[in-house]
């Protein structure tokens, strides 16, 4: 009987992990322009969970919330211009002859391929390592490209939990912190390998 009611309250603590943090999550993003900052805090919080087993969401969330807040903002602020840029470019190539709209298409979609794989890695790389925005971008542009597999692995996960929100909606009540949570131990996976091939890069050289 001690065993099912543990089991019961690990069930009950996780759903109410998940549920809790993904609630605070859409209050956070409700003024629009903190939909970043309130991101990278899930994502804080999810690792937090992941590598502590800490489930702890409220004082963590907004710890993590004000610690990430310029970074986060400021890559906000250039993704939304980003997609603000690829919007009206896509809507001037519309325009054009058959030939050179195909060819300006296919960079285009080229760039949005190479913005989609970075930005898989982007959080997860925020909130693990204690690097500058430049930096966090450039290493999750080089963690999607040579852990594709991995990349498109999320990607697919995603993909097939944004087809759940489509048909069940509601799994709105606890669907993104848990793809946070999934897309995180996706990505932690290669930190931690990529920290195993470190550590014998250097016992190698000495």
């Amino acid at each position: 009987m001690n065993i099912l009611n543990s089991r019961l309250y690990s069930i009950l603590e996780t759903v109410s992990f998940f549920f809790l943090l993904n609630i605070l999550w859409f209050i956070m993003c409700l003024p629009i322009i903190t939909i970043f900052p309130a991101t990278a805090a899930m994502f804080g919080v999810v690792r937090q969970y992941v590598m502590k087993k800490d489930s702890a969401v409220f004082i963590p969330f907004f710890r993590f919330f004000k610690d990430n807040f310029k970074q986060s903002f400021i890559l906000g602020i250039i993704t939304f211009v980003f997609i603000y840029v690829f919007y009206i470019d896509f809507m001037l190539i519309s325009t054009l002859g058959n030939v050179m709209q195909n060819l300006l298409l296919a960079s285009l979609f080229l760039i949005a391929l190479i913005g989609t794989l970075t930005f898989i890695y982007i959080f997860p790389m925020m909130v693990h390592y204690k690097l500058t925005l430049w930096a966090a971008i450039k290493n999750s542009f080089f963690f999607s490209i040579k852990y594709f597999p991995t990349t498109l692995l999320s990607i697919i996960f995603i993909g097939l939990m944004l087809v759940v929100l489509y048909y069940m909606p509601v799994a709105f009540l606890a669907i993104f912190s848990f793809m946070a949570y999934v897309v995180f131990l996706i990505c932690y996976s290669r930190f931690h390998k990529e920290g195993e091939l470190a550590k014998k890069h250097q016992l190698a050289q000495e």
